[in-house]
């Protein structure tokens, strides 16, 4: 008969590589949605400057 300790001694390597791939999948995932925030701001960043510029060069008249 195998003795209960012995199992869980032969499982925990799998288990721990497990855990580090749950872990590394996770912090994939948030650097992902950050990357994707990141780059929504600054779409609204380069449309905001665009209206800016737009509204200076209306003000500024033909010369």
């Amino acid at each position: 008969m195998v003795d209960g300790n012995v199992v869980n001694v032969g499982l925990a390597p799998s288990v721990a590589m497990g855990m580090t791939y749950v872990a590394m999948a996770d912090s994939l995932g948030l650097a992902m949605a950050n990357a994707a925030a990141n780059q929504q701001r600054g779409q609204v960043l380069a449309g905001a400057a665009l209206a800016q510029v737009l509204a200076m060069i209306i003000a500024q008249g033909s010369s």
